[in-house]
């Protein structure tokens, strides 16, 4: 029996019905909502606003219709597909993957809308997932040239580096202007170590794609540019080219705060890795030792996946504001709303950085520290924080700001609680002596190949353990395998070990090496600290440059200064040296993490105090007018 109100009801939903199809959309949405709000258990009715707020790109209008439609008559697939897509807009990658499995994944027939459920399993890390949609879609459309993209994208993530290659170049056949696939096909050559060629793709990226990413392009550029044997002029013209290319930095003055004794000078820090990252490792420490008494801290964070570790760094901020989801405006107008004095880049020109808001003048000093290993190229940056065995007094190194060196290791590094106990020295169980690395497979140049495997001809019996993500990819343990053959080292003797699922797990690898063997003209810098945690000492070849002296750096701070090589022939003859002293390696060993603990590199607090008087001086001889500061 049919009540007034349900009468009432159906009589607003015809009426609205007819002024939808005179293309009268605003009193059809108001007759929509009567009709709704007359008889609220009417699925229909719901359903008919929502895909009037859908039409309108309404959305979030368009979910709460849609879901009270579907709390009435939950047997509606159709609506459970259409929330994937709409809760996709939203940016809400949490519900789309609840509605994709209410839905019933395989029984979506509609390519967009599981493109973008593969989309938001890859936000949500179901990287697994996300490649098998993307495997339903191209059985479905061989031609659906994002899934491919996005395929190659997930492979390369999981460390099948060789393998996204291939996809990326079916992808670059068909469609030879995607930027996108070219700057994923650079950095798959990065990480093979094809330098040229993942070079001349990032170039040719730039002429495809859009302001926004032709300046992470540029970035990624650089990267790949400063890593390898460059001069100091060629890496400083490449960085200003850049920073002229894209920014404008006339009229770039400031209004300067007034500085008084009472009130806290505000730090910002500015990262796109307030997460489990190498960065984190090293500014955690100072974060927690900072004199809340003096100063503010302000975490400005473009991190696009936070974890654990994130939540730990909200708590050590006064303020943390997430900049991931604003355009640089709208960045730029709330930073300059915080009022801030000293404004600390840790990201150079890696992945997630922000150079395009330092581009301006937001805070009276800019200061560019920990994240990259040469100068940002960026006039609107005054200081480069290192110390004196980075940059020596006499360092060839140039750089648009001006370099400040800590009278100290300008690194701290704080060991994650998961570490494993130190084990003892392999080499006493196996009866050779194992070498190892574990740095990034982009770090492992033809050069540190030739250094390493003139070691191993040199040491009978040993071996060479590489762990990195890239492992995976068996493209790429061949074309590394092939490389050490061309060098006379046979593949027997080298070991290739995937990256873990747990930190925990990483570092227990590190008890089954003797001597950790750095990469050159790129050095590691957070695999050293592990390594040396770990109870493993590192022989590196030191270069001019930032790029191959911060292992250097770390063996100073430890007194280990007999373990950095300056010549080719002092590497490999300190290398076999190393490996004939199997006692000393044992004491070693036995002290390191000892020796650690009293070093330097594991006072957080000094080191945070050396900052903060900088950062005051720097702070003060601003607003005094005078741009020289001395430590």
């Amino acid at each position: 029996m049919s009540t007034q109100s349900d009468c009432s009801a159906k009589n607003y939903y015809q009426q609205a019905i007819e002024h939808w199809k005179l293309g009268q959309q605003d009193s059809a949405l108001k007759y929509f909502k009567t009709a709704a709000r007359l008889d609220p258990n009417n699925d229909h009715y719901w359903y008919a606003l929502g895909g009037a707020y859908h039409t309108r790109k309404k959305y979030r209008g368009a979910r709460f219709c849609f879901e009270k439609s579907l709390n009435a008559n939950p047997n509606q697939k159709e609506i459970q597909i259409l929330l994937c897509e709409i809760c996709y807009l939203l940016k809400d990658y949490q519900s789309v993957a609840y509605y994709a499995y209410l839905a019933g994944i395989s029984s979506v027939d509609n390519l967009e809308i599981l493109y973008k459920i593969a989309l938001s399993f890859k936000e949500l890390g179901k990287l697994t997932q996300a490649i098998k949609l993307c495997t339903q879609i191209l059985e479905t459309n061989n031609e659906f040239w994002r899934a491919k993209l996005l395929s190659a994208e997930l492979l390369k993530q999981q460390g099948y580096v060789g393998e996204a290659l291939i996809l990326l170049r079916e992808v670059l056949d068909q469609h030879p202007t995607v930027g996108e696939a070219w700057n994923e096909l650079a950095v798959c050559e990065m990480s093979l170590g094809n330098e040229e060629v993942a070079l001349s793709a990032f170039i040719e990226s730039e002429r495809y794609l859009n302001p926004v990413q032709k300046l992470l392009a540029g970035s990624n550029y650089l990267f790949e540019f400063a890593s390898g044997l460059r001069t100091p002029q060629e890496i400083l013209q490449a960085h200003q080219a850049w920073a002229r290319k894209y920014f404008d930095f006339q009229d770039q003055s400031i209004q300067l705060l007034v500085f008084d004794s009472v009130r806290k000078v505000k730090i910002a820090y500015l990262s796109g890795d307030f997460r489990s990252h190498s960065v984190s490792y090293f500014i955690q420490g100072i974060l927690e030792n900072h004199s809340r008494d003096q100063f503010e801290i302000i975490l400005l964070s473009n991190t696009k996946r936070e974890d654990k570790k994130t939540d730990l760094f909200k708590t050590l901020a006064d303020q943390w504001v997430d900049i991931k989801d604003l355009d640089d405006e709208d960045i730029i107008q709330q930073v300059k709303t915080l009022k801030i004095d000293i404004l600390v880049d840790l990201s150079g020109h890696t992945d997630g950085n922000k150079l395009s808001i330092l581009s301006k003048k937001i805070a009276p000093v800019q200061i560019t520290y920990i994240g990259y290993f040469a100068t940002t190229g960026m006039p609107t940056i005054d200081y480069w924080m290192t110390d004196e065995v980075v940059h020596p007094l006499e360092t060839p190194e140039l750089s648009t700001e001006i370099i400040i060196r800590l009278p100290r290791c300008y690194l701290a590094y704080q060991p994650s609680p998961e570490a494993p106990i130190v084990a003892t020295t392999p080499a006493l169980k196996n009866g050779f002596i194992t070498f190892g690395s574990f740095v990034a497979s982009r770090k492992i140049s033809d050069y540190s190949i030739m250094l390493w495997a003139a070691i191993l001809q040199e040491v009978p019996s040993s071996q060479l353990l590489i762990k990195n993500r890239n492992c995976r990819s068996s493209i790429y343990r061949s074309e590394l395998l092939d490389k050490f053959a061309l060098c006379g080292v046979d593949s027997d003797r080298i070991i290739l070990d995937e990256a873990k699922p747990s930190l925990a797990e990483h570092l227990e690898i590190y008890n089954k090496i003797d001597i950790a063997l750095d990469t050159y003209p790129a050095s590691g810098c957070t695999t050293t600290a592990e390594a040396l945690w770990m109870g493993v000492p590192v022989l590196t070849r030191l270069g001019d440059l930032m790029v191959s002296r911060n292992s250097a750096s770390l063996l100073h701070a430890l007194n280990l200064q007999d373990w950095i090589a300056e010549t080719d022939e002092e590497y490999i003859e300190k290398g076999v040296k190393f490996a004939k002293s199997i006692d000393q390696l044992v004491l070693l060993r036995q002290g390191m993490r000892e020796r650690f603990i009293q070093s330097e590199l594991y006072d957080s607090q000094d080191l945070t105090r050396h900052l903060e008087d900088f950062y005051l001086k720097a702070l003060q001889e601003k607003l005094s007018g005078n741009g020289e500061v001395r430590l």
